[in-house]
């Protein structure tokens, strides 16, 4: 009898040797210091997570600011292109054309006064002799394009009324400006306030040349006269207006640059909008399409679990299986399938990044995309670290890179990530189901298994 009880104690023992996973196995550190040391990773991985996410919001609602939409109330529309951009040319028209059929007839535009002119009356000839020798003088310049000279034939085509406002320095003096204040005086007019207002806009572009010593073609004394002109061209223009300029001259939150002083002047029935913007597209959070970053997830998801599940799970684990609660794992069960179903259907989970003019254009909220595929990829450095570990309790549930229980929580809080990148709440809402199940189940057999030291 006791060489029988003798032999269920040392039984017992082994059990419990075989099972049990605790923190002070890795020699000379103390228990208490390994658990300060993984709290003190985990504060640090989240304060980072953190970060990054409010760091991503506040630059993706600065991005947003400096731009203006117009409303109902907004008398001037501004728009900021890049010069010869073909790309920017077929928008300014869409929306000049749009302009036009709600009443609007004022363009004004990056030019100066008397090149301006010259395309007002070009507007009432029947042939193009007037644009084509305007377009002459630009030779050299980045607006010298194709694409410059079809969007005015459209405008003359389709938006015949229209009439072109300059309020740029001088620029071409010696050809078109001196060429505009010939035709004045051929027509009578060398005493006008047109041949007054064509020499001062050659002097500004005189003394604003004198100033680029650098040679940029941006100057404070640019932007102040372009300033003064616009706002001289208002007060005559008056009502509703459409402007297109450089986006340099069009940045809102620079205050010493034209629209910002514009804006300042104006207030709230002025508005502002980089092209690059419009250009670049709103995603829509659901218009169906392929992901191929949602295929991505998948397959970082599926490989490894497919992996553990044929024979890589850690011994003892069944016995933690059979105790799972029901109402978690119908949690866990829709957030999988629900991830399954939607991450692959959505395209505003790709990267929102376009070549433009300017260059590469992307937002600012891509640090959470970014973000997400960094955890994935501790997701697979924690799975790899496993398959080639002894096993068991404790190296699946350990953390990984900071992150407790790292198999669960990785994947999911990537998957949150991915989900307010694309703003879109059904992955949102996915990832806290799949978080409620997920993280529920392993976090109650990490408990029921540390019960066992």
């Amino acid at each position: 009898m006791m060489c029988s009880l003798h032999y269920t104690i040392v039984e017992k023992e082994k059990q419990y040797e075989n099972e049990k996973w605790s923190y002070d196995s890795v020699p000379g550190v103390q228990k208490g210091e390994s658990e300060v040391r993984e709290k003190g990773k985990t504060a640090l991985a989240f304060t980072l997570l953190i970060a990054v996410v409010t760091i991503s919001f506040v630059l993706t609602i600065q991005d947003r600011e400096s731009d203006v939409y117009p409303n109902a109330d907004t008398m001037i529309r501004l728009y900021g292109e890049a010069h010869g951009s073909k790309i920017y040319y077929d928008i300014e028209y869409s929306l000049w054309k749009d302009c036009y059929e709600e009443g609007y007839r004022n363009l004004f535009v990056e030019l100066p006064y008397y090149s301006a002119e010259f395309l007002n009356l070009w507007m009432h000839e029947n042939g193009d002799e007037i644009l084509m020798q305007l377009y002459s003088d630009m030779q050299g310049t980045q607006s010298a394009t194709q694409g410059y000279l079809d969007f005015f034939h459209e405008i003359k085509k389709n938006c015949p009324e229209t009439v072109f406002w300059g309020t740029d320095v001088g620029h071409q003096n010696e050809t078109t400006g001196a060429r505009y204040l010939k035709y004045l005086k051929d027509h009578g007019l060398a005493e006008s306030d047109s041949y007054q207002k064509t020499q001062e806009c050659m002097r500004q572009g005189d003394e604003f040349y004198a100033a680029d010593t650098d040679h940029i073609g941006i100057t404070p004394v640019r932007e102040n006269y372009m300033t003064e002109n616009f706002i001289k061209a208002y007060d005559k223009a008056g009502g509703k207006i459409m402007g297109i300029y450089g986006s340099y001259h069009t940045e809102l939150s620079i205050p010493d640059r034209m629209a910002g002083m514009l804006r300042a002047h104006y207030g709230d029935i002025f508005s502002s909008v980089k092209l690059s913007t419009i250009a670049f597209g709103k995603v829509s959070p659901y218009q169906p399409g392929v992901s191929v970053t949602g295929i991505l997830f998948l397959l970082m998801l599926f490989v490894p679990n497919i992996l553990w599940a044929r024979g890589r799970q850690p011994e003892g684990y069944e016995q933690y299986a059979k105790n799972e609660n029901r109402i978690l794992l119908i949690f866990e069960r829709i957030g999988e399938v629900s991830a399954t179903c939607l991450l692959p259907i959505f395209a505003s989970t790709n990267p929102h990044i376009k070549k433009l003019p300017e260059g590469v254009f992307f937002e600012w909220k891509s640090i959470l995309l970014l973000t997400a595929i960094v955890l994935m990829l501790f997701y697979e450095g924690f799975w790899i670290r496993y398959f080639t570990s002894s096993k068991t309790m404790k190296d699946y549930y350990a953390s990984f890179a900071g992150f407790p229980v790292a198999g669960a929580s990785l994947p999911v809080i990537a998957l949150f990530l991915l989900g307010l990148y694309a703003q879109n709440l059904l992955i949102v809402a996915t990832s806290v189901i799949l978080g409620i199940g997920h993280l529920g189940i392993h976090l109650a057999h990490k408990k029921e298994a540390l019960a066992y030291k």
